[in-house]
């Protein structure tokens, strides 16, 4: 199993599901699960919407740091004990979120799983370059990013037959399925072999030359900053106002807007299964391609005739694209660069994508605010996902250019 070429089916299949898995777990039980049970949340802390929009805050803010801090060091610990690392600290932070009645240890082992999230799903991409083989690594990592879908199925099925308990108890059954994870993630994690080590800089200020050198010497780098703050821009005012839309514009009910959300997370979940074989067959770019034009061409449907039933496959086009996408680079940059490299590119990529998704919310919410007219958020959504196309096609057209130069006269 050290060996990617060599790996056999069952050895591929172990290690897609731990890395689905800690995802799904990592994301679903911090910044997932804090959205899902708010209202369970203000009541057992007597919160304000104001003092919960902190926390979700500080989430986001330990969310950003820690992606920029897992890049950094990513000179000193190789990607294994990163994932290693990351999903032992999990459940007991999550343990320890409850230890008490207070809401600020609540709040600060909550945002540290979510920098935990990161590291690992930071991690897991530069890993996935030493372990997976090429012609499976689209396959893995975009089922991997998926577990972010899987975590929002499985927030709704913990919801619900979990009716009646205390939140303290729900987080330690939260806790305890992130350990049964752990668990897993270690046993199957031993076996492998550490790929020989990068040179180790001497101080940090070399580690940040070296980290603006790859954006400025690996066009790559900078395509993928920048199909990340796309992405960004598209998915923060899509999801975050999709119930307002179905709910003031369309006069969906309560069970509507939340089958829409179940949906998207068996979008995604679909996603990562469909998209990532078939970037395996065809390559990332153009399968990102088609995904991102699917959804556009719902988005410009869905302006000009706003409709429940395009609003569900838009939800359900989004979801297909969305959470494999971020598997598919980190694929398409294990081809281009080497692990350590691919885990800096990540880093910087998750912090381009949370301050353009914050952004774009901020934008969006006045424009909404000022006019309540949902279709400039629709096609402020519209224009990033052509944006994202013609980036696409830019990174193709590179790619074959670079390909033809390659080959012998």
């Amino acid at each position: 199993m050290s060996k990617a070429p060599a790996s056999s089916r069952r050895s591929i299949a172990l290690l897609a599901l731990v890395f689905t898995a800690c995802n799904a777990t990592t994301h679903g039980f911090s910044v997932f699960l804090y959205s899902a049970l708010l209202p369970q949340i203000r009541l057992e802390f007597d919160l304000s919407y104001s003092q919960a929009a902190l926390i979700a805050a500080l989430l986001q803010l330990f969310y950003m740091g820690a992606s920029i801090a897992s890049g950094l060091a990513a000179a000193w610990i190789s990607p294994r004990n990163m994932v290693r690392l990351t999903i032992v600290l999990s459940p007991a932070l999550l343990a320890l979120a409850v230890a008490t009645p207070w809401v600020l240890p609540f709040a600060l082992c909550l945002a540290l799983v979510s920098a935990c999230a990161v590291s690992n799903w930071n991690a897991i991409a530069a890993l996935a370059r030493e372990v997976i083989p090429a012609s499976h690594r689209s396959r893995v990592l975009g089922l991997a990013s998926s577990g972010a879908a899987f975590a929002i199925c499985l927030n709704g099925v913990l919801i619900s037959l979990l009716q009646g308990i205390s939140l303290t108890q729900f987080w330690l059954i939260c806790a305890g399925l992130t350990l049964l994870v752990t668990a897993l993630t270690l046993w199957v994690l031993a076996p492998l072999t550490s790929t020989a080590a990068p040179t180790v800089p001497t101080s940090l200020r070399q580690v940040l030359h070296q980290w603006l050198q790859l954006c400025v010497a690996q066009p790559v780098a900078l395509h993928i900053l920048l199909l990340s703050g796309c992405i960004g821009a598209i998915s923060g005012p899509f999801l975050n106002f999709l119930s307002a839309f179905a709910t003031e514009r369309l006069g969906a009910d309560a069970q509507t807007t939340g089958a829409l959300w179940t949906l998207i997370g068996i979008g995604g979940v679909s996603g990562g299964l469909i998209l990532g074989s078939l970037a395996d067959r065809w390559g990332a770019l153009r399968v990102m391609g088609l995904s991102i034009s699917a959804f556009a061409l719902a988005m410009l449907g869905l302006i000009w005739h706003p409709s429940l039933g395009l609003t569900w496959l838009a939800a359900g086009l989004f979801a297909l694209f969305y959470f494999p996408a971020w598997g598919l680079m980190a694929a398409y940059l294990g081809e281009r660069l080497n692990s350590v490299q691919s885990l800096q590119v990540v880093s910087l990529s998750m912090v381009g994508y949370g301050l353009a998704s914050a952004t774009s919310n901020w934008l969006c919410g006045g424009l909404l605010q000022v006019t309540g007219q949902f279709a400039l958020v629709h096609a402020w959504t519209l224009c990033w996902a052509a944006a994202s196309l013609v980036l696409l096609w830019l990174m193709a057209h590179r790619q074959r250019r670079e390909s033809a130069l390659s080959q012998p006269f």
